[in-house]
């Protein structure tokens, strides 16, 4: 057990079970999510969805919410699919949502994902399921490199706003839409840690704060706690 029981804001949706790895470890834990993602309910995007289904197509997608938000439509489709990811846990999703498409590669962040997909030289059109607030990494390097890029918005995030009136040792963040939401109505403290899922996450955290961020080697929550109890051991 720790012996100063350091208090840790997280800024998103984390399972139970990571939690409990904390508090077991003497960790106190507030989880106050700064965004909420939905799907878009709407007949033009799913009969795209479904055109795109019966088309030979790489398929990108940067984040898991993506893959959920179509995984319904697809279930008894026949798909010939080449998807490229961001992410172990993306990949995860697309395995068991969607066990009829092929994995071609994956990346740790947008800009990895898009110098591998140039890097083939063999593709010149692609389709980006994605949320309403994507960053434009990805689309903009593409379409640098003559490469065609069908978006479909599929899910939409809401950014919320909280102000807190509390100090914590440390603050998770997991996406840049979260970093966007807490900063819009706090500041850090110069003595407080910032854990940041990736380095667009920890990006994002720098166009607010000079203070120092620590980056899991992999963009996974559960890499990321991991990062976080090796860093009070």
């Amino acid at each position: 057990m720790l012996a100063n029981n350091p208090s840790i804001l997280i800024t998103g949706e984390i399972d139970e079970a990571l939690i409990q790895q904390l508090t077991s470890k003497g960790f106190n834990v507030d989880v106050i999510p700064f965004i909420k993602t939905e799907s878009i309910q709407s007949a033009i995007i799913q009969q795209e969805i479904e055109h795109i289904a019966t088309i030979d197509a790489i398929i990108i997608f940067t984040s898991s919410h993506a893959v959920e938000a179509i995984s319904h439509l697809l279930s008894n489709k026949k798909i010939n699919w080449k998807v490229y990811c961001v992410g172990e846990k993306t990949k995860y999703v697309i395995e068991h949502l969607l066990p009829a498409v092929s994995v071609a590669d994956y990346a740790d962040n947008a800009i990895h994902l898009s110098q591998k997909i140039i890097s083939t030289n063999s593709i010149n059109e692609v389709y980006f399921f994605c949320g309403d607030k994507r960053m434009d990494t990805l689309p903009r390097l593409l379409a640098s490199n003559n490469i065609t890029v069908h978006e479909v918005q599929v899910y939409t995030t809401t950014i919320f706003e909280y102000a807190l009136n509390r100090y914590y040792d440390v603050v998770l963040f997991f996406s840049p839409s979260a970093v966007r939401g807490f900063f819009t109505s706090n500041t850090i403290d110069e003595k407080t840690a910032l854990f940041a899922i990736g380095n667009t996450t920890a990006n994002e955290i720098k166009r607010y704060t000079s203070t120092n961020i620590i980056i899991s080697e992999k963009p996974g929550k559960k890499e990321l706690i991991e990062k976080l109890v090796e860093f009070f051991e």
